[in-house]
This record gives structure tokens, sequence and C-alpha cells, in this order.
């Protein structure tokens, strides 16, 4: 059975309030609560980058726990090479305890260069960046557990102690880290936690990962992300998701995701197509547009993007909804062969 959670980056342009990106996001987090998701993931972003509001997800997470009952809410991510470990562990620790345990938390190496810059964070050294994203996590693990011995100190010389307060022994088994490479999924195997994958990637992509990464150990639970938006049928989920998928592709083209030289196709199926990866139609073909995905690379979670420049806050209620109430109960049939 496939389960469904809800990621959303907060974007918005400069001049809109955040405080109103902020109310449309806890709105759609709500109705994900109330319809059945089991997860909400919110997107760390600073300087506007990728046109974010939000640079502090722990904290609207946290913010939301209180307007919701069962949906379990975190971070997709943390971008650990932006802040020191030991302050992630202690601020995560709190927060799960607050809420009961009712948090789900995903960390990355990554950032943008633009958001690097600000925090004096090089990153343009693979190996490195690594090396000291595990390290992070090693830190992170043991500041929860107490046991120190598998941090060996090269970035962060913390000495071993005791953190307060302590979280719930299975919360290392309700994080996740988001992977864009095999060296991530080996990370991500090797330290046992869940793994996350981003909608630029492909399902061969996402076969390679899953491989890298049960290949070091991994156990966890895996979710794909995909865009998508759902319309009562295919004809008329084309018609009112066209302008976000012109806005995304430009936007794409923009950022050099697209060469630069590529004509903008006329067909707005031609849009959805990679690196975009955006799901679009009614909910029968969006039901099996994600079990052919899970044909291709197995997975847990149907973790999915449905607020998009050029939808209306209405619209994204909408595909939420469609999402929840007709498209869910198809996820429980056996996926069809690749």
């Amino acid at each position: 059975m496939i389960t469904i959670g809800i990621t959303d980056h907060l974007e918005g342009p400069t001049d809109r309030p955040s405080a109103a990106i902020f109310d449309e996001v806890a709105e759609l987090a709500r109705l994900a609560d109330r319809l059945g998701a089991r997860f909400a993931w919110f997107t760390e972003h600073h300087a506007h980058a990728h046109a974010g509001h939000l640079p502090t997800p722990l904290l609207f997470a946290l913010h939301l726990a209180g307007q919701t009952r069962s949906i379990r809410l975190g971070t997709a991510i943390i971008c650990l090479n932006l802040h020191h470990p030991l302050d992630v562990a202690e601020q995560v620790a709190v927060a799960d305890v607050l809420t009961g345990g009712r948090t789900a938390f995903g960390f990355g190496s990554g950032s943008t260069p633009e958001e690097s810059r600000l925090f004096g964070a090089d990153l343009t050294d693979d190996p490195t960046r690594q090396a000291r994203f595990t390290e992070a996590l090693q830190v992170i693990r043991a500041a929860w557990s107490g046991d120190w011995s598998e941090v060996s100190p090269r970035f962060f010389d913390v000495p071993p102690h005791r953190a307060l307060p302590v979280p719930a022994v299975d919360l290392p088994d309700r994080c996740w880290v988001a992977v864009n490479s095999e060296g991530s999924a080996r990370i991500a195997g090797r330290l046992r936690f869940n793994m996350m994958f981003s909608h630029l990637r492909t399902p061969e992509q996402y076969r390679q990962y899953s491989a890298a990464y049960r290949e070091a150990g991994g156990a966890g639970l895996i979710a794909a992300n995909r865009p998508v938006f759902v319309g009562p049928d295919d004809r008329t989920a084309f018609d009112l998701a066209e302008p976000a998928l012109r806005t995304i592709w430009r936007r794409f083209r923009q950022e050099g995701k697209i060469p630069a030289g590529t004509p903008e196709p006329t067909d707005p199926s031609e849009l959805c197509g990679h690196p975009i990866n955006f799901l679009v139609g009614g909910p029968e073909t969006v039901a099996r547009r994600l079990l052919e995905l899970h044909a291709q690379s197995p997975y847990d979670v149907a973790n999915v993007e449905v607020r998009w420049a050029g939808l209306s806050h209405e619209q994204t209620l909408d595909s939420l909804r469609r999402l929840m109430e007709d498209v869910g109960p198809m996820l429980e049939r056996p996926a069809p062969s690749p």
C-alpha cells in the first residue's frame, strides 16, 4: 500500500506578504490532515531562493501541530550544512517532545550557492560536503541517544554528553535523508534513516539510489516525489493546470534545468516531462501514473507537491481533495507491470 504525504516550499513572489502564504499552506495542511494524509513536510529556503518564504520549517511544523490531529509534521528538508548539528538535534528533540512524537524530519546536505554564501558555507567540494553531512547526522543521533561512540570529530568537536530533552527512542526511525545521488543514498542506508527523493529525478535514478541504499544497509521507508494536479477528468485537469505548467517550465528553462534554446511546447502534456515530471489528469490517470512509477521503482510514500504558481488556492485545495478521496483508494491496488 502506498501512503500519501505532501511537501510545500512555501513559494511566492517577494512582494506577497509571507503571512498570506503561511496561511494558505496551513489550510492545505489542515485539509490533508482531515483527509488522512500521512505526512506534511516543509522546506527550508533563505533570501527567497527558489521563491521560498520559509527559512525555519521546524517552527512552521511546530505551529501546525496545534492545528492538526494525526498527520506527521516535519521538514523536507533542514539543510544541515547551514547549521550546527547539535543545535538542530536539540531543536528537533524539543519539537518531538512537544508534539508527542507526531513528527517526521528530513535532513539534506545541500542548498543553493546563494544560500550557502549567506552562512559562509563552502559546498563546492562534494566529498567534503558529504563527509561533513555524515558527521552531522552522527552527531544528531548521538545527541538523542547519548552514545557518542560512532562520532569521530573532524568538523564538529562536540564533547560527549547527554543532551536534553531526551526524545522518544523511535525518533531516528521517523527521520529521513534527502537523496539526490548514490553517495547520499549510501549515507542514508549506512546511518539507518528513511530515504526521500526529489521530483527532479527519473525512475532509473530512483532505482539506482534505492539499490545503493539497500546495499549500504538501509531498510527504512522510501518516499518518491512528484508534482501532482488532479482534476475531475484529464481534459479539465490540463485546462486548469496549463498556466502552472507553463510557469514552471519557463522557470526551469531560466534556471538552466531545461536548455536555454529549447522551444516551449504547444501541447501542455509535453510540459510535464523530465525534469519537471508533473503528473496531471483525472483521478484514474494520476493513480495509474503513481502506480507505474511504483512498478518502475518501488516506494512506500507518494510525496506530492500540489501547490504551484499558476494555480489558485481553491484549485490547489480541490486537487488535494481529489488526490486523497479519489486517487488514494486506488493506490491500494497492485501496481501494473513496468
